[in-house]
């Protein structure tokens, strides 16, 4: 039989199957790195957003079981907060541990102010838990205002109006200054912040029952002073919290528009961006600002971040980094104990940006430069109030390198400055607000 052969036939590679491999490789290349995204993207939320434990709890049978599993729960939310230093998370064991202890539960109220206190042991502003919880919680049917000189009543119901404008000089008969000193007590961080937090707490009426300045829980008496000087003393009822309470209050005073994104002129030849939050709707506002400062530069910009509590800093991040180039001039920032969480991080951001151009005005920012935030807002399941836990620390003034502790967008958008004190000191009196003068901005606006 004839036998057979067959040749080896040499194939060279087409210009088509070097495309498909060059393919192949970029595709693997494209999903490691997809891969190694969503790694990075899942290690970030579960290490800054952990899933808050389950509140799965039975139903308790006595008010003092509800109070140890509101306790349980509280134990396994705070574990979370990475604020608290070693010395701070002790102590705040130890007092959950004597509220766990007690042979009968506290009214609400006071559980309620004993761990907002125990959350305030982290000196961390961030770190809380609610002063309120809708359908529950009862309100005083007044507003009150901090100033330089006091706290004022500037919005209140109608049956109430003759308090408008009045200094508060006592609530059932304690005189104000103990009760700031205790309403201070609520919440952690620097003075000036817990100081306007104190504010908001004032008229809240369980706060003031729970901390034991008012003896009932539904009512409490004030004494204000009007700015004539007549002293008025009034018991105001409380009433439960809901949406939409203070619809048809009355003002002290007409409301200025503060609460809106502008950019207006200050009447020289400056201009002024207002920027009440850094939330995401502040996006399409700072793109049209700075298409219009690039239009027509101004001598000077003053920045105005005084209420602003935060957000996202991604969103202001741009912006800040390009605004030395949208004036010649000096560039004014102001802020208050309200300026605050990503406030305070925009404040840094124009700072460093703008460098010996920059001016603070105003009153300090309601944190330090080191402080804990993210992390996520668990519920109690029988108290119904929440708790808020901060898993990631910013640090502007210091380098920052720990994985475990430092929040890791801030590897993205870096900053460092020495600090945000007010380079001119100008206080907020009621004084100039009631004569509708705002001192801080005609400072930062004088030639």
């Amino acid at each position: 039989m004839p036998m057979l052969y067959t040749s080896e036939v040499r194939t060279h590679p087409t210009k088509g199957s070097f495309v498909m491999a060059v393919a192949r490789v970029l595709g693997g290349v494209l999903l490691a790195a997809t891969l190694l995204f969503a790694g990075l993207l899942f290690a970030f939320n579960r290490h800054f957003h952990p899933v808050e434990p389950k509140a799965d709890y039975p139903t308790p049978k006595s008010v003092l079981e509800a109070q140890r599993q509101d306790l349980d729960y509280f134990t396994k939310v705070m574990a979370l907060d990475r604020a608290f230093s070693p010395a701070a998370r002790a102590a705040a064991a130890a007092r959950v541990h004597e509220l766990n202890a007690l042979p009968e539960a506290l009214p609400s109220q006071k559980l309620q102010v004993a761990l907002m206190q125990v959350m305030a042991l982290a000196d961390n502003g961030h770190s809380r838990l609610d002063p309120t919880a809708d359908g529950s919680s009862v309100v005083l049917p007044v507003q009150v205002t901090r100033f330089a000189e006091g706290f004022y009543v500037t919005r209140a119901s109608a049956r109430y109006s003759d308090l408008l404008g009045g200094r508060v000089d006592s609530i059932d008969g304690r005189p104000i200054d103990l009760i700031v000193s205790r309403l201070e007590t609520l919440r952690g961080g620097v003075e000036g912040f817990r100081r306007q937090n104190a504010a908001q707490f004032m008229v809240v009426q369980d706060l003031l029952y729970g901390l034991g300045i008012a003896a009932n829980p539904n009512a409490s008496t004030w004494t204000v002073t009007r700015p004539n000087g007549e002293v008025v003393t009034r018991p105001l009822d409380a009433t439960q919290l809901q949406k939409g309470l203070e619809k048809d209050w009355i003002a002290y005073r007409a409301r200025s528009g503060n609460d809106d994104f502008r950019l207006f002129p200050t009447g020289h030849c400056a201009e002024v961006v207002r920027l009440p939050s850094i939330s995401d709707k502040i996006a399409p506002f700072l793109v049209s600002t700075e298409k219009a400062l690039r239009t027509h530069p101004p001598c000077s910009v003053i920045v105005d971040l005084r209420g602003d509590g935060g957000g996202d800093y991604t969103n202001t991040w741009h912006f800040t980094h390009v605004l030395p180039q949208l004036t010649n001039g000096r560039i004014s920032i102001l802020t208050d104990p309200a300026t605050f969480s990503a406030a305070i991080t925009t404040a840094a951001f124009i700072k460093e940006a703008g460098g010996s151009r920059v001016t603070l005005i105003g009153e300090p920012v309601g944190d330090r430069l080191s402080f804990y935030s993210e992390g996520g807002r668990a519920c109690l399941p029988n108290l119904k109030v929440c708790v808020h836990y901060q898993t990631g620390k910013h640090d502007y003034a210091h380098a920052c390198d720990s994985w475990r502790e430092c929040f890791w967008l801030n590897w993205l958008y870096p900053v460092r400055v020495d600090n945000l004190q007010p380079d001119r000191l100008v206080p907020f009196t009621f004084a100039d607000w009631d004569a509708g003068i705002d001192r801080a901005l005609s400072t930062a606006a004088a030639p």
